[in-house]
């Protein structure tokens, strides 16, 4: 299992009205799909996209932040199939598949969300490392 490229196809950036005061923010990451990729890997291997959507919602309704897009992977041709059989079938997929490209997407989101935040002066989706002054 090799992943070989993450990319973005859809970013909606939205922001609605100013930070109010308990402002709450949330992340979520799903897998909306899983399919063969058009690529010519010849006859022993596959490749598999992995669509997926990364929101993150500042509540009450302040602004949302949604990116979609695919992790895609080389596997052998049989655990290609295997793997688009478990997910069309609703079974879930090997976790360690799934861990590797549950990371290789937050990584991505996590970082171009905290990038459109700072363009919207938006709180930070993640906390981020601080420095405290000692007392």
């Amino acid at each position: 299992m090799t992943i070989i490229g993450t990319n973005f196809t859809e970013i909606s950036v939205k922001k609605e009205k100013p930070i109010v005061k308990g402002l709450k923010i949330n992340n979520n990451l799903s897998i909306k799909t899983i399919e063969k990729a058009d690529l010519n890997l010849g006859s022993t291997q596959e490749s598999l996209k992995f669509v997926f959507e990364y929101t993150t919602t500042y509540e009450p309704k302040v602004a949302t932040i949604k990116l979609i897009g695919e992790v895609l992977m080389i596997e052998k041709k049989e655990n290609a199939e295997k793997i688009i059989k478990q997910w069309s079938d609703k079974k879930p997929v090997d976790e360690a598949i799934m861990t590797r490209v549950m990371n290789m997407a937050l990584t991505k989101s996590t970082i171009k969300s905290l990038m459109f935040a700072q363009d919207l002066n938006l709180p930070s989706p993640i906390k981020l490392p601080r420095i405290v002054q000692k007392q």
